[in-house]
């Protein structure tokens, strides 16, 4: 009996023996399928981050090639502030242009102005070339002349971009008023008795001082300051700059008259003007004679526009234009700022790379309308979640980065991370939708993690990785296990 038992026991031993082959392979097909999903995935997550990278990199040219032309235009302006002699303001532009274009080894410009030319040493007339007319006093005076000495790649765009046809335009515009302001002040030291005509029918606002009163204003101050003309004449000048001006201007206006140190030539300020507002102005100051004795006179010009313009082009270039974050520009000079604190304090710094789970499914369900109001939700709660010294970016798509400064412990990284991904699973109220969308948070420490930037995002990814394949809705910090 005991050996029939034995028999049967091991009859049943080959059989779940028999059975297992099939059990493994059925196991091993299942991991497959699932490895070919995340593969899935990944290739998915992969294409758009490339689109991402793409995107940013055609915004990076593109900022690149306005920041070319503001520096030529920033160039001009340091030329026509500080150069005395004509001649060498329209020489000096012309050898500045081509710095502008979007191939300036190619290209070459020509001036010409009452007759006289002024050429870059490459200059070779052709066809493809931009000319704008330079008007003085509504009169034509000549022209200026950008082109290409060979042809360039366009890729049937036009030859020049329309933001270098606005520059050139305005370049030609500036020259015929430096030519007029010029050709003012030569009439105002030859005699007294021509400045009138002259200044009255200037664009700029032109006033004469003396003895602190203004003896002098032209109906352009009048329209720049909102005080008739009547009213600026004989009045004390310097209660038309913001009492914070006053006093810096008092100083300049007394070197000049005394003949000491030479105050800058131009120079921004704001003048009050008659309805309490301030307004953005750029003065230059010359020392003349008025009625026998020693005056200051003055051309004021309104800059609001150009400041307003000069704050945009900042802005676009340091900060994410959808969100109105910083971008990643912005976020790397901040990053290097405190990285060389903490190197210094031999503190902590952290960062903590954030992906939005399940965003897509929003921008599928609902539009990409409603997938850029929550993208600019979700940058609003991180700056409301941050501290004051910590920094907030959007680096592309739905990925964020937070920079943490002053951090003693690993331990204060991840109660941030906690804090955030706590409050991220509070809803988002948009245009009548209740839209719940969690995030995955990867961290990594400086100097623990990795020494510049590169490595550190390069590991608070894969940390963020780790969460978005595990459970999502979560933190980990580089190198540990899962919270």
């Amino acid at each position: 009996m005991e050996k029939k038992g034995r028999n049967e026991k091991g009859g049943k031993g080959k059989l779940a023996a028999a059975d297992r082959p099939e059990k493994d392979q059925q196991y091993f097909a299942d991991e497959l399928e699932k490895m070919r999903r995340r593969r899935a995935e990944w290739e998915i997550l992969e294409a758009q981050y490339m689109n991402a990278e793409k995107a940013l990199l055609e915004k990076t040219v593109e900022l690149e090639k306005r920041v070319s032309e503001l520096d030529c235009l920033y160039s001009i302006s340091d030329l026509i502030e500080n150069e005395d002699s004509l001649e060498n303001i329209l020489r000096g532009t012309v050898n500045l242009l081509p710095s502008a274009t979007e191939f300036p080894e190619n290209a070459s410009a020509r001036l010409s102005l009452y007759g006289q030319e002024y050429k870059t040493d490459t200059y070779r007339e052709t066809s493809w070339k931009l000319v704008r007319p330079i008007f003085v006093r509504g009169a034509g005076a000549g022209f200026l002349e950008l082109n290409y000495v060979k042809e360039p790649e366009r890729d049937g765009r036009p030859v020049f971009r329309e933001s270098e046809q606005k520059l050139f335009r305005s370049v030609a515009e500036r020259l015929g008023r430096i030519v007029e302001r010029k050709d003012a002040e030569e009439r105002l030291r030859e005699s007294e008795e021509k400045y009138s005509n002259v200044v009255e029918s200037a664009r700029d606002g032109v006033v004469i001082i003396q003895d602190y009163i203004f003896k002098y204003a032209n109906a352009a101050m009048a329209e720049i300051s909102g005080y008739p003309v009547e009213a600026l004449r004989g009045m004390l000048f310097l209660d038309l700059f913001t009492p914070d001006q006053r006093d810096l201007i008092h100083e300049r206006y007394e070197l000049r008259l005394s003949g000491g140190q030479t105050p800058p030539a131009v120079y921004e300020t704001k003048v009050r003007k008659q309805d309490g507002t301030s307004t953005h102005v750029e003065i230059s100051f010359t020392v003349i004679r008025f009625d026998g004795k020693p005056a200051d006179m003055g051309f004021v010009r309104d800059i609001t526009d150009r400041i307003k313009a000069e704050e945009e082009i900042r802005k676009l270039a340091y900060h994410d234009p959808l969100t109105g974050v910083p971008n990643r520009f912005l976020f790397n000079e901040q990053f290097n700022l405190a990285r060389a604190r903490a190197f210094r304090y031999r503190e902590r710094i952290a960062l903590l790379l954030l992906d939005l789970d399940k965003f897509k499914e929003i921008n599928d369900t609902l539009g990409h309308k409603m997938g850029d109001l929550l993208l600019q939700a979700v940058g609003r709660r991180l700056q409301e979640l941050i501290r004051q010294e910590d920094v907030v970016a959007r680096i592309g798509g739905d990925e964020f980065i937070v920079l943490l400064q002053e951090i003693r412990r690993p331990k204060d990284a991840e109660a941030m991370a906690e804090k955030i991904v706590h409050a991220f699973r509070k809803p988002f109220h948009i245009e009548g939708h209740e839209l719940s969308v969690t995030t995955s948070v990867g961290i990594a420490l400086y100097p623990d993690h990795g020494g510049d930037l590169d490595l550190l995002m390069k590991n608070a990814d894969k940390a963020m990785y780790a969460v978005k394949t595990e459970s999502r809705d979560g933190f980990r910090t580089y190198g540990s296990d899962p919270a």
